[in-house]
């Protein structure tokens, strides 16, 4: 019976079992560990992003501000250039005074001066 298997002891038994477990809890530790430092990579990494973002966003908002303004700016001068333009003279308005000027102007006119005028109407007498 020299080749026959021993049966544990109840003692051996629970010692092995005990290791085993030892083992196995520390194994799922290191998994942890590495899992822990994995999400705090992940967690500075997305803090790093947020402050890259809020710069961003910041930088953007004055932007916009500034283009607000600059817009304001051209409304208001866009105002001034209609009120200035409403009082300029139409194309109309244009064409009537130089058909005046053209009737009052001396050089383009002919007009008659009154000797002239007494010797045409001397001639239509006769």
């Amino acid at each position: 019976m020299a080749f026959e298997k021993v049966q544990p002891s109840a003692d051996t038994e629970t010692v092995r079992r005990i290791n085993d477990n030892t083992r196995r809890i520390r194994i799922i530790e290191q998994r942890l560990d590495v899992i822990d430092s994995r999400i705090k990579g992940i967690e500075e990494r997305i803090i790093d992003e947020m402050k890259t973002l809020k710069i961003t966003f910041d930088q953007l908002s004055a932007d916009v501000r500034e283009l607000s303004l600059e817009i304001k700016k051209m409304r208001g001068n866009m105002l001034k250039f209609e009120q200035n333009l409403e009082k300029t003279a139409k194309k109309t308005e244009l064409k009537e005074l130089e058909s005046l000027l053209d009737l009052y102007n001396p050089i383009k006119s002919r007009f008659v001066t009154r000797d002239e005028l007494e010797r045409i109407l001397e001639k239509k007498k006769e």
